[in-house]
């Protein structure tokens, strides 16, 4: 025990005892000993503090969900129903963009042809056996459609229609081998038989037939329709020639066409279920 007394661990005990002793009869002079103490409390509480805000934080995160659970389920039906909404807004203003897009599109032709009387209707599938093209419209003789009329967009012709409901129609484009249009070179105004051909409609061209030997129709030349037999308006853009070839027979030339219209991704078309000259020829 008296070896412990004269130890330098005793020493260093006795000045730290003698520190705080010192600090103690200070604060205890100056009024300053419960701010003292309560230094000293908040020094060793403030890290348990800490952590218990943690601790609490977390477990409020992770069970949330189980104590709110019908608030949460309030919540979501709410922004679905919110979500439903924007969607139909979304799907009119697509609808009402489109028409508007189609009017603004027919407008020139319109001008140009005022008795023509129109018919919107959009693409609702395609024959999946056919080889040119032919789909069907979400329009029929509800809506004054009828056979032999002349399905376009705002580019040219895109075929003729072949059959029809109430509801809905039929429609063959000029790659099949089966139409067969009037049409018109109009800068020669040489005329001839525009219709499919087995050999191009893969590459989603058609041809003229009959050209007389003597046809001055040359690359580039535009094809309209002619308008002859009155089944089919006269002026519309059939497209232009690519070649102009001679018939295996040698006695007339026949032009290969790339139609102006996309024949083959069109998804609205407009039908023209009336014209002037139209009933002459019925």
């Amino acid at each position: 025990m008296e070896d412990f007394f004269k130890s330098r661990r005793f020493k260093v005990l006795l000045v730290v005892l003698t520190v705080l002793f010192t600090f103690l009869l200070r604060s205890i002079y100056t009024g300053g000993f419960m701010p003292f103490v309560s230094g000293l409390g908040d020094l060793v509480m403030a890290p348990a503090n800490k952590l218990t805000a943690s601790v609490s934080t977390a477990l409020e995160d992770r069970f949330y969900p189980f104590f709110h659970a019908r608030e949460l389920m309030e919540e979501n039906e709410r922004l679905r129903e919110e979500n439903r909404l924007l969607e139909g807004k979304l799907v009119d203003y697509q609808s009402l963009k489109n028409e508007n897009e189609q009017f603004r599109e027919f407008l020139e032709i319109k001008e140009e042809n005022k008795s023509f009387v129109f018919q919107p209707a959009n693409v609702i599938g395609r024959t999946p056996d056919s080889h040119f093209g032919s789909f069907t419209i979400d329009a029929g003789t509800n809506q004054g459609v009828s056979p032999r009329d002349a399905v376009i967009t705002a580019d040219g012709l895109v075929g003729v229609v072949t059959e029809v409901s109430r509801s809905f129609a039929k429609v063959q484009t000029i790659l099949d081998v089966s139409v067969s249009i009037g049409g018109v070179d109009i800068y020669t105004l040489d005329t001839g038989v525009v219709g499919g051909s087995m050999a191009l409609a893969g590459q989603g061209l058609c041809k003229m037939d009959f050209l007389p030997r003597e046809s001055g129709a040359a690359p580039g030349d535009i094809i309209n329709t002619s308008g002859i037999g009155g089944q089919l308006p006269s002026g519309l853009k059939i497209g232009s020639i690519q070649t102009v070839e001679t018939e295996t027979s040698g006695l007339s030339l026949y032009a290969v066409i790339k139609p102006s219209a996309d024949i083959l991704s069109v998804k609205t078309v407009q039908v023209i279920t009336a014209f002037d000259g139209e009933e002459d020829a019925q």
